[in-house]
């Protein structure tokens, strides 16, 4: 019976066919094929054999990742991959839910130092055995042992990834991803982009994060050139990057797209890529079209992957509205009202140590994508509106109820409501309604620089209002809208 596909095949293939071709850039450094497959070699050696236990990776859009997660595959593991800007609260409640038997991260990002907060995991997570501290290349700098007092059951071989995201309690869960829809992803997105695909790509969207990653494995499949660039509220490294290697193709949120179109784009080379994560406006599209920038939109979730996209040889109406027909493999239905749900076999098995909450996800075998849309007569998805719960800031996607869980852990903030307002550079922005606890005083600022020291940037909110009380639903809970209509009619949103 032949063997599943795996996605270390794809960096297996490329090494061997093209061994001296750049895969990997960062700044001035460059790694051929087979340079990335050594170095994955090397940091699997370190881990030794992990079949069906989970690696943990944080990094950021640096070499180090990409080697982390191909050695953790080598290794036989189910990679754990977590962005380089998650701090103390969030990393503990990832690792208490992955159990993790080992970890490969950065020394530092940010000014926080993850190697300190590896050593403080390893005496609260029974599972965690070893971590190995990686400069940014991926070469071991490091080794942090402790001794394991419990082990978790192994996964399936076929899981690739426990891909993370927030529900609506602001519990992390994972996502199950199979090894079958990183390779898919990764041939199929190459197809659509089709000889662009196989020079220098630009990829600032977070590798650890679901679009990212199919980005990634989309360039490795074509035997291209990933130019990594470690995302900033500047736009500058970022056209750096693009101007030294000559990219051809860039991926990101539409308000990346519209930000550069602010900009420098006329003097890029760029005539391709993906863009997901929000709606994004038609007029963002024609601009770049009439910069020779064919951008494609593309959608999908954590849970199913890229399911959808346009063609680059779709009319512009299709391009411009819509995101796209199904790509092979995936089905979608509207139902009742409007809501979108998918079916095929790279959607999730479900969530890690969390049964319940894929009984709630899925009917039968569709999943409830709690999107709403439409699918015209060609077959072509529109997307009207997404979750309600979910903000989009940069292209990064925050669930309020996530951060308002951390804000409870100030001293002084008895409680705490978080919605999305529109912001001209980010999209969307994270506005805070906090009441303050018994004989607090609290201030704005306190809020935002306690956010600051303890989550991700782009969780932070732009904007914090201190209130005596907090409008309820009958329900008992928070009445957003209510939040929403005071900040317009103070004309803050």
């Amino acid at each position: 019976m032949p063997q599943p596909p795996q996605i270390g095949a794809l960096l297996e293939a490329a090494a061997s066919q093209s061994p001296h071709r750049p895969a990997l850039a960062y700044g001035e450094v460059e790694l051929t094929y087979r340079e990335l497959h050594g170095a994955a070699d090397r940091l699997a050696a370190r881990l030794g054999e992990r079949a069906g236990e989970r690696v943990a990776v944080i990094a950021a859009n640096v070499p180090a990742l990409v080697v982390a997660l191909f050695g953790a595959w080598r290794a036989g593991a189910t990679v754990v991959p977590l962005s380089a800007r998650l701090r103390s609260f969030e990393l503990r409640r990832v690792f208490a839910d992955a159990r993790p038997s080992a970890a490969i991260s950065l020394a530092a990002h940010g000014g926080f130092s993850l190697a300190q907060e590896l050593d403080r995991l390893g005496e609260q997570i029974g599972t965690l055995s070893s971590a190995i501290v990686v400069d940014e290349l991926g070469e071991a700098c490091e080794e942090l042992r402790w001794p394991a007092t419990e082990s978790a059951e192994p996964l399936d071989p076929e899981v690739a990834a426990i891909m993370y995201t927030s529900g609506t309690t602001g519990e992390p869960k994972g996502a199950l991803m199979s090894h079958a829809l990183g390779v898919a992803e990764g041939h199929q997105l190459a197809e659509l982009l089709g000889e662009e695909a196989q020079g220098a790509c630009v990829l600032v969207v977070p590798g650890s994060h679901a679009f990212g990653l199919a980005c990634l494995l989309c360039c490795l499949a074509a035997g291209g050139e990933a130019v990594l660039v470690d995302s900033t509220t500047s736009l500058q490294p970022l056209v750096q990057a693009v101007q030294r290697h000559g990219a051809r193709v860039l991926h990101g949120s539409p308000a990346l797209f519209a930000r550069l179109l602010k900009t420098t784009t006329a003097q890029l080379p760029l005539k391709s890529g993906f863009t997901a994560g929000s709606s994004c406006p038609p007029k963002v599209l024609e601009e770049l079209d009439r910069r020779e920038a064919r951008v494609l939109n593309m959608y999908g979730m954590t849970e199913i992957g890229a399911a959808s996209c346009c063609h680059p040889e779709d009319p512009p109406e299709v391009r411009h509205h819509t995101v796209g027909r199904p790509l092979p493999g995936y089905e979608f239905r509207v139902i009742g009202d409007s809501e979108i749900e998918v079916r095929g076999p790279y959607v999730t098995a479900g969530y890690h140590r969390r049964p319940r909450e894929r009984d709630g996800a899925f009917d039968g075998e569709w999943f409830r994508t709690g999107d709403l849309g439409g699918i015209d007569a060609a077959g072509n998805l529109t997307i009207a509106g997404r979750a309600k719960e979910v903000v989009q800031v940069g292209g990064f996607n925050v669930f309020p109820a996530e951060v308002e869980s951390f804000l409870l852990t100030h001293p002084g903030i008895g409680q705490a409501s978080v919605i999305g307002v529109p912001h001209a550079a980010m999209g969307e922005a994270l506005h805070a309604f906090v009441v303050p606890s018994p004989d607090a005083a609290l201030a704005g600022r306190d809020v935002v620089s306690f956010a600051r020291a303890g989550i991700a940037g782009y969780k932070v909110p732009y904007g914090v209002s201190v209130l005596p009380e907090l409008p309820l639903l009958a329900s008992g809970k928070p009445d957003r809208r209510e939040l929403a209509r005071g900040l317009q009619e103070a004309g803050i949103q």
